[in-house]
């Protein structure tokens, strides 16, 4: 949302169901690798403030630490 406000596009459906989308699968993701609820929040208030480029840094952040792991 924050990032929609500064582009002044707070009003567009297309960018808003993108949001609401990223949203979703951050929550998903998160909760399917049992995140905490701390954890979760974090990432979805990311999410919110700078929209796709929150949700794509947690992929990113997930796909280093699983490649780390192995």
């Amino acid at each position: 949302m924050g990032l929609m406000i500064l582009a002044d596009a707070g009003g567009s459906v297309v960018l808003l169901a993108l949001l609401l989308a990223a949203l979703g699968l951050t929550y998903w993701e998160t909760r399917e690798r049992e995140f905490d609820r701390a954890h979760t929040t974090w990432w979805m208030l990311l999410v919110v403030l700078i929209h796709v480029i929150g949700y794509v840094a947690l992929r990113v952040w997930l796909f280093s630490r699983d490649r780390q792991a192995t």
